[in-house]
């Protein structure tokens, strides 16, 4: 996450499922063992199997759940309410920015599976809610978002759908 910043939007393109799986565990890993928040936002891999994986590697993973210095939801709950409409996410980064600073922590990590959007064939909400995200604001100075794509759902974006994405984040890096 060297490459990361807080203030920034990110994009990573990942080859397969697979591949992102892992990079979100690294991730995760190296946002545990700093002083931040981490919000998980999960498509492909379940809440269960993710904490039984992130238990590996700390030890704190409970008490790190009841501070609520670790938020894992899925992302079809957290991107969509019951009548399948948008969710601002905005409203959840903020309520753990206020937890940030009562914590004491230095900042708030959100690493987002964006799988969702496509299962649901949500593509314009999908480019909408990205050019939504505008971490360059003093708001979210305290921000390290990474949006996490694999490469083959990309396919189902219109050229000028893939360049909005692109334009949207600070940094694309692929894997």
């Amino acid at each position: 996450m060297a490459d990361f910043r807080f203030g920034e939007h990110n994009a990573v393109l990942c080859s397969s499922i697979t591949a992102l799986q892992h990079l979100l565990f690294e991730y995760c890993r190296v946002s545990l063992n700093s002083n931040e928040i981490l919000l998980i936002l999960t498509t492909y891999d379940s809440i269960a199997n993710l904490l039984k994986a992130l238990k590996v590697i700390d030890s704190k993973l409970n008490s790190r759940q009841k501070d609520g210095s670790l938020v894992i939801r899925d992302c079809a709950k957290a991107y969509f309410n019951l009548a399948d409409e948008l969710v601002d996410i905005l409203i959840m980064m903020r309520m753990l920015l206020q937890r940030k600073r009562k914590l004491g922590k230095d900042g708030l990590t959100v690493i987002c599976d964006m799988g969702i959007f496509f299962h649901k064939n949500r593509i314009v909400d999908l480019v909408s809610h990205e050019a939504r995200l505008s971490l360059g604001s003093s708001d979210f100075s305290e921000v390290r978002m990474i949006c996490c794509y694999v490469k083959p759902s990309l396919s189902l974006l219109t050229h000028q759908q893939s360049q909005q994405i692109l334009r949207a984040h600070t940094k694309t890096l692929g894997f």
